[in-house]
């Protein structure tokens, strides 16, 4: 399931997004580690496309609990609906996202606990992920 990704990053996630001080881990926001994620998910034919429908995702349910328009209880269901939007973009036939991309959406939903592992452990890393992505990704796969 996550061997290619772990091959890439094998402490990936281990111990969550934040060290011993709360802080953020900087190799979740480093160019050094993240756009290594980034090289090889443009090799598994990712684009940005993909990337930014479900970076958009996040980014609804963060607007919202940053107005205080709603909850981390009331959106967590629907931030955890993004592991299920990856699984059946992986499921069709052909798969309409790379399996790296599967895993890394699977990975880091499983890794949010709370509001706090969401905007500010999650969303700054996958913020860095689309801004890398945006040198290097695709806009459309034209296979």
């Amino acid at each position: 399931m996550t061997g290619e990704l772990f091959g890439l990053w094998s402490d990936y996630l281990q111990g969550g997004y934040f060290d011993a001080d709360a802080n953020l881990k900087p190799e979740y926001v480093s160019r050094a580690s993240v756009e290594q994620l980034v090289h090889s998910m443009r090799q598994a034919k990712l684009t940005m496309s993909q990337l930014r429908r479900f970076f958009q995702h996040c980014r609804a349910i963060e607007a919202k609990l940053r107005a205080k328009t709603s909850t981390w209880r009331a959106e967590e269901a629907v931030f955890r609906k993004l592991d299920v939007a990856a699984a059946d973009a992986i499921g069709k036939s052909p798969p309409k996202i790379p399996r790296l991309f599967h895993d890394f959406i699977q990975l880091n939903v499983a890794a949010v606990k709370s509001e706090q592992d969401f905007l500010n452990g999650f969303l700054p890393h996958f913020e860095a992920l689309v801004g890398f992505g945006s040198q290097h990704l695709k806009e459309r796969d034209r296979s």
